[in-house]
């Protein structure tokens, strides 16, 4: 059975973001994924602290925290999905923590230490137009961390004030299901 990780960003569960990851999850359900979800909000994740001991012995960060349990499921799935509101325009905090400790999936050399093509499928959102022009190069920035380490973006969706929630939902739903 595939498998998609969803690592939630969302403080709020109610969150437009947080909608549409739930539709995208249920279309991959339905598309034979079995899924692992974690909350941003939730985990226990501290810092990268620079101590360069990953990229030195080939291994995943050496910190102990709630990423253990992330890097034990990322090296096993064939799918992730990230979600993340803006907050004072940047993807809000804890999710920027979250991709800081992907440092470690990266060999000196800069390729990666993933061994499979994992598909990547982000969810943004922000209460600017779904147009705004300042902030996809924010969430381009972001998913470069991910897309750097071999994945490939197969969704990306951004989601504004004024964006049509229930067509948000409904593509999200259509892009999980054609995972």
């Amino acid at each position: 059975m595939k498998k998609l990780i969803a690592v939630l960003g969302s403080s709020r569960p109610d969150s437009v973001s947080m909608k549409a990851a739930m539709e995208f999850i249920r279309g991959a359900k339905e598309a034979g994924y079995e899924t692992v979800i974690f909350k941003a909000n939730e985990m226990d994740i501290k810092g990268c602290v620079g101590c360069g001991s990953c990229r030195k012995n080939g291994t995943d960060c050496v910190i102990q925290d709630d990423m253990q349990k992330y890097y034990k499921e990322l090296h096993d799935c064939d799918a992730l999905l990230l979600t993340a509101p803006n907050y004072y325009s940047q993807v809000a905090g804890p999710m920027i923590t979250f991709m800081n400790r992907h440092y470690c999936m990266s060999n000196p050399d800069k390729t990666t230490r993933l061994e499979k093509n994992i598909k990547l499928a982000a969810i943004y959102s922000q209460g600017a137009p779904e147009s705004f022009p300042k902030y996809p190069a924010v969430y381009d920035w972001y998913n470069g961390t991910f897309t750097s380490k071999g994945m490939t973006l197969c969704y990306n969706q951004i989601i504004g004030g004024d964006s049509d929630i229930e067509k948000v939902c409904q593509n999200a739903y259509n892009a999980g299901k054609s995972l």
